[in-house]
């Protein structure tokens, strides 16, 4: 049953989810706030939170690269990151780069959903991106 935001003071609601993270899933509309604070510490949250904003993102790709792959819609600089960590990577944000990651983690959340490997989904981005490599 979720609580209703209006029910706890903002402050409240950031101590709750700081006390325990899946607290944000109590929450009808969390604040950017509450949801940085959850998927700080608990990073695969972020696919209970379909209006997460992408600093939101970015937050759990840094904790956990793989949690591009729980979240709704994730922005192409979220992607861009996942992808350079989870492949440790140093790539030139170029236009290409960042349509490339976005085509990748949309595969791989595909391809994982099928049971297949991500192998040739990454062959080829990294053949793709080979000329932005740093």
């Amino acid at each position: 049953m979720s609580t209703e935001n209006k029910m706890m003071p903002e402050n409240a609601r950031l101590a709750a989810v700081l006390a325990d993270p899946d607290m944000i899933l109590q929450f009808k509309t969390p604040s950017e706030k509450a949801q940085m604070a959850a998927v700080q510490r608990k990073p695969e949250l972020i696919g209970h939170l379909p209006s997460a904003t992408e600093k939101v993102q970015l937050v759990a790709v840094l904790r956990s690269a793989e949690s591009v792959l729980l979240m709704h819609a994730p922005s192409r600089r979220t992607c861009f990151m996942a992808v350079e960590k989870m492949l440790g990577l140093d790539l030139l944000p170029e236009e290409n780069v960042l349509d490339a990651a976005e085509r990748l983690v949309l595969r791989m959340k595909s391809d994982r959903n099928e049971g297949k490997p991500d192998t040739a989904a990454i062959e080829e981005f990294l053949t793709e991106v080979k000329p932005y490599k740093n």
